[in-house]
């Protein structure tokens, strides 16, 4: 089984419609993995160097859609199709998109200047 650098998992939770915290499918999430991927095997770096995975409720209603990226533990908000190529560009060079974290920066800077 391969292990890869780092992992974005993509929240694409689908709750009732009308729901009042909405959610990250119906914000366009699903639409976001299924490009992800496709972005990261256009790059050269799904097999070995980042993975998207579908994910479950990730707790961020209110940012979706969301994703958390592992291991630099932050977590990107308010997610579209428009922002996929620079996350993918920016997993495979190991980097952030900082424009689109909504939670952890400061904590993954501490860490990386550690």
């Amino acid at each position: 089984m391969p292990h890869r650098q780092r992992y974005l998992f993509v929240c694409t939770n689908r709750r009732p419609e009308g729901h009042p915290k909405g959610s990250c499918a119906e914000k366009g999430s699903e639409a976001v993995v299924a490009r992800l991927k496709e972005a990261l095997a256009r790059l050269g770096v799904a097999k070995d160097v980042a993975r998207a995975c579908s994910a479950s409720c990730l707790d961020l209603c209110e940012v979706g859609a969301s994703i958390a990226v592992e291991p630099e533990h932050v977590v990107y908000g308010h997610v579209t199709e428009a922002d996929v190529d620079a996350i993918a560009e920016a997993a495979a060079r190991g980097e952030i998109v900082e424009r689109l974290v909504v939670a952890g920066l400061d904590e993954h800077r501490r860490r990386r200047e550690g």
